[in-house]
C-alpha cells in the first residue's frame, strides 16, 4: 500500500514530457487529460513544451490562430501526437487534430526548428493523410510538399469540400491554382479564416 501511494504521488507530480517516460523515436498519442493536468503557472510543464513547438512553427506567419499561449492547450483539439528524436528530454515535433463528422481533421503542427524536427512533422503529416478518414486544409509550402513529394490525394469536388467544412464556412471555388501552379490539381478554393479574408486552400487527404 505504501508503494502504491508513493507511485500515485509520483504520477500526480509528473508534469513534463520526460516525466511520462515516453520512448524515443516513436510517435506517442498524448491524452488531453495529461495536457490539462500538467498545467503549472510557475514551472515549465508539458503544455509549455508542446506550445513552444507550435510557437516556433507558426511564428513566421504571426502565430497560430487557436493557440496564443500554453494556457490555450488543448482547446477543442482532441488528437495530440508528438515525438522525441534527439538527445534532450523534450518533444521535437507535434501533430494535432480534431475529430469531425467527416473524420479526423489535422489542424495544428509544431516542431523545434531543426531540420530533423521539421522532417519528422512533415513525414507524420503525409503518413496520416494517406489513411482513410484523415484530411487537412492546406496552403503554401506544406501543400506543395504534400502534393509534389508525397502524392497526397486532394478533394476536387466543391460540394464535398463544402459539406466537410460545413455551411458556416462558405468557400469560393477556384478549381485550378490561381497562379497556374500544380497543373491537374483542381481543388483550390478560398475562404475566410477569422480576420483573414479569401485565404487560398486545398483539401488534402481522405475525408469520409
Amino acid at each position: 500500500m505504501k508503494l502504491l501511494l508513493e507511485n500515485w504521488r509520483r504520477f500526480l507530480n509528473e508534469k513534463k514530457w520526460e516525466d511520462f517516460e515516453h520512448p524515443k523515436d516513436q510517435w506517442v498519442d498524448i491524452p488531453t487529460s495529461d495536457i490539462k493536468a500538467a498545467r503549472d503557472p510557475i514551472n515549465v510543464d508539458l503544455s509549455d513544451e508542446l506550445y513552444d513547438l507550435i510557437d516556433i512553427a507558426y511564428k513566421p506567419i504571426g502565430g497560430n490562430f487557436d493557440f496564443k499561449n500554453s494556457g490555450d492547450l488543448p482547446g477543442d483539439h482532441d488528437d495530440w501526437t508528438a515525438i522525441d528524436i534527439d538527445a534532450d528530454p523534450e518533444p521535437d515535433a507535434l501533430r494535432v487534430s480534431k475529430t469531425k463528422p467527416a473524420g479526423t481533421k489535422m489542424t495544428v503542427a509544431g516542431h523545434d526548428g531543426t531540420k530533423p524536427g521539421k522532417d519528422a512533422y512533415i513525414g507524420r503529416t503525409a503518413e496520416l493523410l494517406l489513411k482513410p478518414g484523415y484530411y487537412a486544409e492546406m496552403s503554401k509550402k506544406i501543400a506543395r510538399i504534400m502534393i509534389k513529394y508525397y502524392n497526397i490525394p486532394h478533394v476536387d469536388d466543391p460540394e464535398k469540400v463544402q459539406q466537410v467544412l460545413g455551411s458556416d464556412r462558405p468557400i469560393k471555388w477556384l478549381g485550378p491554382h490561381p497562379e497556374g501552379k500544380f497543373p491537374g490539381i483542381d481543388g483550390w478554393y478560398t475562404r475566410d479564416l477569422g480576420p483573414k479574408k479569401d485565404v487560398l486552400k486545398i483539401m488534402l487527404g481522405n475525408p469520409k
